[in-house]
């Protein structure tokens, strides 16, 4: 693992030399850290309605997920060893602990539709064997339904994913969906096992003929002479003690292995984000003079707005702690959307949790003073990012062999799996 880890901490010391990897940098970090800390995420992944959080249910011997006939899971949904409790995480750090029985109002679909709640997550403590020795648990929005905000955070988590249950359904011969999904979970996990749910509703000579074709078709896809299939039946818990026996032995016996090979397929999609960014960024320094002036006036307008809001805010709001580490959260994910859409590249901003009463601040302008110090940074390293009105031909020639320098590098970074 060492090797991993000395990339890891190469690509890191890489990313923060250049303000535009900004964020490839903070997700090299939470990498390295993962990999330090031996913590094994294991994602149950797949299309809506193959019975994933019946099976998660199931395996945790724990009716601690809501199940329905329609699409159920909006958010991804993390469960942990620990005393049972529930906490909601939201887009602007706050942190709120729910009582169990209302957690569907954050991860069922009907109740949180579109994720219209901006919920980015569901932390859960559960008390279960499996669960013991760090491993944590995801139950995952289901791709292919008709809500386009589920399939996109499924396959924006299984980028954090070591291992993969994926849970098919023998209602359901494997579709391109499913097809689609696959191949790209494959790019970042590790380990997989597939799960053939509702083995319940057919007869055993269907089942064989099911699984036998699965095994062969799964096994060309991921290009490997053979896969793990486990016939399960998540509402009867028929077969789910061997996939659960399996995944926890090769958690605790594998999991250096395992670790090692997600951390560097990890590493490789950051690096391929980082050279897509330069690419972005490159074709945004190819905007004219006014299209340029256009956009920064456009974005000093937007940090001015942002700031009157703060000001507009009542003092009360101002002076609360947890407000205030809220709204500048908040204004951090503003500013980065902004900057996405009209110089079309990532802006990094760290979002840190609040945790509600937390008392008050005893400046009642310390709130104002900090959005303003946020928005004039932001301009600041826009105008150096972007060289604004730079007229020192050296400065501008540096930066661009600076840049040139750091596409080489990444470039051999990539080529060295």
């Amino acid at each position: 693992m060492d090797n991993v880890l000395k990339k890891i901490k190469d690509a890191e010391q890489l990313f923060s030399s250049y303000e535009i990897t900004g964020n490839e940098l903070a997700r090299v970090r939470v990498l390295g850290e993962k990999l330090e800390n031996s913590h094994m995420t294991v994602a149950v992944i797949g299309q809506f309605k193959r019975g994933k959080s019946a099976l998660v249910n199931c395996i945790l011997k724990d009716k601690i997920l809501p199940v329905g006939i329609v699409p159920v899971t909006a958010v991804v949904t993390e469960v942990q060893y620990g005393p049972k409790g529930a906490e909601v995480h939201f887009s602007n750090g706050v942190i709120k602990q729910t009582d169990f029985e209302d957690i569907s109002t954050y991860i069922n679909e009907q109740e949180n539709q579109d994720n219209h709640l901006n919920v980015t997550k569901v932390s859960i403590k559960c008390p279960s064997e499996f669960l013991e020795g760090g491993l944590t648990l995801v139950d995952t929005p289901g791709v292919g339904s008709m809500h386009e905000k589920n399939s996109e955070e499924a396959y924006a988590f299984v980028k954090e994913s070591d291992a993969v249950i994926f849970t098919l359904s023998v209602d359901s011969p494997i579709n391109q969906i499913e097809i689609d999904f696959l191949k790209n979970a494959k790019e970042y996990a590790a380990k997989f096992y597939f799960a053939i749910n509702k083995i319940d509703v057919i007869d055993e000579d269907e089942l064989s003929d099911y699984i036998s074709y699965c095994r062969k078709f799964i096994a060309q896809l991921m290009e490997v002479d053979d896969v793990m299939m486990f016939p399960v039946s998540a509402k009867r818990g028929i077969g789910v003690d061997e996939l659960k026996e399996t995944v926890k032995k090769d958690c605790d016996t594998e999991a250096r292995a395992i670790l090692e090979e997600s951390a560097q397929l990890k590493l490789h999609d950051i690096v391929l984000s980082a050279l897509s960014q330069i690419t972005l960024y490159r074709t945004a320094l190819s905007m004219s003079a006014a299209e340029f002036d256009k956009k920064f006036s456009q974005m000093k307008e937007f940090s001015a707005e942002l700031i009157k809001q703060t000001a507009d805010m009542p003092e009360s709001e101002r002076r609360n702690k947890a407000v205030a580490e809220a709204h500048i959260n908040d204004v951090k994910n503003r500013l980065s959307q902004k900057v996405r859409d009209l110089f079309g590249i990532e802006y990094h901003y760290d979002i840190h949790d609040v945790l509600q009463g937390q008392g008050e601040i005893d400046d009642k302008d310390e709130l104002q003073t900090d959005v303003e110090a946020i928005c004039k940074s932001l301009d600041d390293t826009l105008n150096t990012i972007f060289m604004h009105r730079e007229e020192n031909a050296y400065k501008v020639a540096r930066r661009i062999n600076d840049l040139n320098k750091l596409v080489r590098k990444l470039v051999m970074m990539r080529d060295n799996k």
